[in-house]
């Protein structure tokens, strides 16, 4: 019968690594047998019920389990953080349903979330690619056409738009700062894009920081959302691990986007 270590080290050959510091199991009996699995983007309260309603063993997320981020690996955590409404309503969750809670970021990140987020978007194989660096070409169009392009097929009626003002803006190198990576924590990486000339960022999240980095550097940002963006690649995520272990039936969860405009 399969086991969690099973799994895990099925994801650090797919990755080609050992799971990083801030994956692994963060609740619950890191060798519990696995029949049946539920791959969600967070460890959400609706996301815990679904798979323990389920009678499912293990709950594989993506995001933090627990806030503030990542937690669990602090050096110096907030004081009481435990008690915190949020915190020990998701761990007693969890113990109500015996479920053990694995976090998968980075790795799932590099072997199909990324990807999948540009193959949503309608992309092709990127002109530059350095590890998760990468910068794809698309015919020259206007931003607010790129805009319509991106809601399409995100399936989204708003996005929201950070662009300095300059209304007819041409863009023809996209950066995809997917997930949390338009954060103003992660500028970095909207930094390594600029220098390879990216002309435009469509993002999974973003705030008043990352955004104003931005549109500072030049590039206007699209923001979608950090789970939708995300989503498609944790869906495939689960396929994956489906055909890996067809003794195990695995679920995808979607979180929905938590906002909505009014």
């Amino acid at each position: 019968m399969t086991t969690l270590p099973d799994i895990i080290r099925r994801i650090e050959k797919l990755s080609k690594h050992r799971l990083n510091k801030d994956e692994g199991v963060q609740h619950g009996d890191a060798n519990v047998h696995v029949s049946s699995a539920t791959v969600s983007w967070m460890a959400s309260p609706d996301a815990i019920e679904s798979a323990g309603q389920s009678g499912h063993q293990v709950l594989i997320c993506h995001e933090s389990l627990y806030y503030p981020y990542d937690v669990v690996n602090a050096s110096q955590p907030p004081l009481g953080w435990k008690s915190w409404r949020v915190n020990r309503e998701r761990k007693e969750r969890l113990e109500r349903y015996a479920l053990t809670c694995l976090r998968i970021h980075g790795a799932a990140d590099e072997i199909c979330i990324f990807d999948s987020f540009a193959e949503l978007l309608g992309f092709g194989k990127p002109v530059i690619a350095e590890g998760l660096v990468k910068i794809y070409e698309i015919p020259e169009c206007s931003l607010d056409e790129l805009v319509r392009s991106v809601k399409r097929r995100m399936g989204m009626s708003a996005v929201r738009v950070a662009d300095g003002r300059k209304i007819k803006h041409m863009v023809k190198r996209v950066g995809l700062p997917w997930g949390g990576l338009g954060l103003f924590v992660n500028v970095g990486y909207q930094q390594r894009l600029a220098e390879l000339e990216c002309d435009v960022f469509i993002a999974g999240e973003s705030d008043n920081y990352g955004f104003r980095f931005a549109v500072e550097s030049g590039i206007p940002m699209i923001e979608t959302s950090h789970e939708l963006s995300e989503n498609p690649g944790l869906r495939r995520f689960t396929e994956l691990l489906a055909q890996a272990f067809p003794d195990v039936t695995f679920r995808f969860y979607e979180n929905k986007c938590v906002w909505r405009v009014e």
